[in-house]
């Protein structure tokens, strides 16, 4: 069951959040986790979780969003959360407190599809995207700073299929699909995400796209970008990056 919880954190005077943070906030989430559930997070193909780091401008204050994607890396995930009252960063050599945590969002794969792909599901018409932190992609050995409508969707159809069991959609459809989108609006700018010693090329901002398919194209489009507010985008989502907040026009 994908699941949302987000965390107000207190940090240090003079201390300020920053994107490329995600991936210290991921390392501080190893060190709570025991090594068994640590090992199989780092385990080979899709990471059951995302996470990032921003500032709530309504709250005035930074805020952690970790989101899983199964049953499992909830219950391993927020077990270790909850336990704690602060978290150790030692990239920076100091501590952050949990002010608030609370759970978001909570909807089962089950709950998911009936809302798009169900026989009362309101038709969906296009989407509306927040890149909330560096997104990019891997083709050819190089980084794509631009967001193709099909890499988005490929992105969040791999996703959905690696965790939905038995609400799973066929894998060889994001170029049909992506045939029925139009860009209509977008303010979106180069950004990069400083990882360790490595800076890695993307972009971040805004953009809307139209669904121009029939009824059945549309609303699987709008439940893979739905869904994306959970899973991500693009590389790298597991380490802060990729996060996205969508809104589905119906």
């Amino acid at each position: 069951m994908p699941v949302s919880i987000e965390i107000v954190l207190g940090l240090p005077e003079r201390e300020k959040i920053h994107r490329a943070m995600g991936s210290i906030m991921q390392g501080a989430l190893m060190e709570i986790l025991d090594d068994e559930s640590t090992k199989k997070l780092h385990e080979d193909g899709l990471r059951p979780y995302s996470q990032y780091v921003y500032f709530d401008k309504n709250k005035n204050l930074p805020v952690w969003r970790v989101n899983t994607l199964n049953d499992w890396a909830y219950k391993t995930i927020s077990d270790a959360l909850t336990r704690q009252r602060q978290i150790f960063l030692k990239h920076k050599n100091y501590r952050v407190d949990f002010l608030k945590c609370d759970i978001i969002a909570a909807e089962s794969y089950a709950d998911i599809a009936a809302n798009f792909v169900g026989e009362f599901a309101p038709l969906c018409r296009g989407v509306e995207i927040d890149f909330v932190t560096t997104t990019s992609f891997r083709r050819n050995g190089a980084y794509v700073i631009f967001p193709e409508i099909y890499l988005l969707i490929q992105s969040a159809l791999n996703r959905w299929n690696a965790f939905a069991e038995r609400f799973l959609i066929e894998d060889d459809i994001s170029h049909m699909m992506a045939s029925f989108c139009r860009v209509t609006e977008y303010n979106l700018r180069t950004q990069y995400f400083l990882l360790e010693h490595q800076k890695i090329s993307g972009f971040c901002g805004k953009m809307n796209i139209q669904f121009e398919g029939d009824r059945v194209i549309n609303n699987m489009l709008g439940l893979l970008f739905e869904y994306a507010n959970y899973a991500g985008l693009g590389i790298k989502t597991a380490l802060g990056m990729g996060a996205v907040k969508t809104k589905i026009q119906r």
